[in-house]
């Protein structure tokens, strides 16, 4: 249910503050967000996860803590997934709910069950091994308190060692309201596939449910639906995630954010064509080009053994794949490195003209 028709079963009027948006949502014992995270056999991850949500949950007024609920989804784990489980209900009792499920149902069952599981307006899966940072939480709770919005973004970055570990580049701050889905995905596009970083509505998309369950990217069913009918996005600059860089893999690259991305995006944006080519175009151009290069060095952890046949057979009829992926490919591996530092200069100075 919208936030709106929430407050005004509440008995809410026009012009609430923060405070007694808080106070109705308190009063009703009534979650405006729940933070479900999808696991299986990733204890240690689990445990600093939590451990982070925790913390950000005990960082907010005691209004604000009853906005946010927790819900976890352990996929039949065999480590000591349970054990660290039950260490955070003790700490945050009544606002974690954990269920465990009687044998591994795959990745995308057990995300599908985070999501509709919530009985909150908005609901935020993170993957077990990213990370909230400081004061992230917060800044999720103020715009989903400011207005209604049906698909918020949250800044990221990558890490391996410690998730404290910036990058380089600057973190930009602030938060940016957008009212057309084509300029979200300009600036989102392949990035819609990031759980971790997207707080969306509650309740959308299941008609595609099922079609999308084995395609590692069954997220998409209610994300590109609140794309393509929403009217109010967001996008958080300032770094709210820490993700934990090459953690997964096992499944087909190409396959995944080249045929089925594209294959599902067609499907379910078959009458916003404009929507589904940005996200095309993101994919080329931000997305691809740095998992060649890990192909090629042989550091990653995807299965996909014929880059060439596949990307061309995906985006070949695409202009960008000639100038972003083509002589990643074709050249030689030395001068490779030294294009993909050329094509990460391109995007620096005009990436967002090429979505």
């Amino acid at each position: 249910m919208p936030v709106r028709q929430i407050l005004t079963v509440l008995g809410v009027t026009n012009g609430v503050t923060h405070m007694q948006f808080e106070k109705s949502f308190a009063t009703k014992n009534q979650h405006l967000l729940t933070i479900s995270i999808p696991t299986y056999n990733r204890a240690k991850y689990l445990d600093l996860c939590l451990k982070r949500i925790s913390e950000e949950i005990e960082s907010l007024g005691s209004l604000e803590r009853c906005l946010v609920g927790v819900y976890v989804s352990d996929n039949a784990s065999s480590d000591e997934t349970s054990k660290v489980i039950g260490q955070y209900q003790e700490r945050l009792a009544d606002a974690l709910v954990a269920v465990r499920n009687g044998e591994n149902t795959g990745p995308d069952y057990n995300i599908t069950q985070c999501y509709e599981s919530a009985n909150t307006p908005y609901v935020w899966i993170i993957g077990d091994d990213d990370v909230l940072l400081p004061g992230g939480l917060k800044m999720v709770l103020d715009t989903l308190k400011g207005e209604e919005i049906d698909l918020l973004y949250a800044g990221n970055y990558w890490f391996k060692g410690n998730y404290l570990d910036k990058p380089a580049r600057r973190e930009k701050s602030g938060t940016i309201k957008l009212n057309n889905p084509l300029d979200f995905v300009r600036r989102t596009n392949v990035m819609l596939t990031f759980i971790s970083g997207l707080i969306v509505r509650s309740g959308v998309g299941v008609k595609y449910r099922s079609e999308l369950r084995e395609s590692n990217l069954v997220q998409l069913s209610w994300v590109l639906p609140l794309l393509r009918d929403g009217k109010h996005f967001a996008i958080i600059e300032d770094w709210v995630v820490a993700a934990k860089e090459a953690n997964s893999g096992g499944y087909g690259l190409i396959t995944v954010f080249g045929e089925n991305l594209q294959r599902i995006a067609n499907m379910i944006l078959s009458d916003r064509p404009a929507l589904t080519k940005a996200i095309e175009n993101g994919t080329i151009v931000y997305f691809f080009p740095g998992f060649v290069m890990d192909l090629r060095c042989g550091s990653s952890k995807f299965q996909d053994k014929s880059i060439a046949n596949g990307l061309k057979s995906v985006f070949g009829n695409n202009w960008r794949y000639f100038i972003f992926l083509l002589p990643l490919i074709a050249m030689p591996l030395y001068f490779s490195r030294y294009y993909y530092y050329l094509t990460r200069l391109i995007r620096l100075l005009i990436g967002p003209y090429l979505i």
